[in-house]
């Protein structure tokens, strides 16, 4: 006899379970790969009806797991040429989160991580040259935050793997037995 949860992963938010199944997965999958893709798209590929796949896609929406839909730039055509990574640590630790939320409001910023160990918190950073990213250093100083590191970019390699594993859980979810024999 099987409680229904079988082929599920539940996941906790806000006291609510969530069940995300391996169709879920499957769909989040495809958007990873291409978020301009359509439900027709989606299900076409999934062998699911459109409709099917909209009420899943606003259900994921609607409970928090698809937060946003955004683009991915080449910042080198932009003309931005200095990407940088900065690591760091805060003498008092109760100032974390209010100067992590600071430095994240600087244009040049483009994600800060806040992290357990060292560094306490993590920066990417972005800028038409080398001097834009200097004054954004000093900013974070000034913000008393004492830089660890910086390492800036030559190259990202982004070879869309988010997708496989979304698709990875899916057949764990699928098919547990083959997946634990391995």
């Amino acid at each position: 006899m099987t409680d229904g949860l079988r082929h599920s992963k539940p996941f906790r938010r806000n006291n609510h379970l969530l069940t995300t199944d391996a169709t879920n997965l499957r769909i989040l999958a495809e958007l990873v790969r291409n978020g301009k893709a359509s439900f027709v798209d989606i299900g076409k590929k999934l062998n699911l009806h459109p409709n099917v796949v909209a009420y899943r896609i606003n259900k994921m929406e609607q409970i928090g797991i698809i937060r946003d839909y955004t683009v991915t730039l080449d910042l080198e055509k932009l003309g931005v040429s200095e990407q940088v990574y900065v690591g760091g640590s805060f003498p008092e630790h109760k100032e974390r989160d209010q100067v992590l939320e600071q430095i994240a409001t600087i244009p040049q910023t483009v994600q800060v991580v806040s992290s357990l160990g060292s560094p306490e918190g993590m920066i990417f950073l972005v800028g038409k040259n080398k001097a834009d990213v200097d004054k954004v250093i000093s900013k974070l100083r000034n913000l008393n935050m004492r830089i660890e590191y910086t390492a800036s970019i030559i190259k990202t390699y982004e070879t869309g793997q988010l997708g496989n594993f979304l698709k990875l859980l899916a057949d764990e979810i699928q098919n547990p037995q083959e997946t634990n024999s391995e």
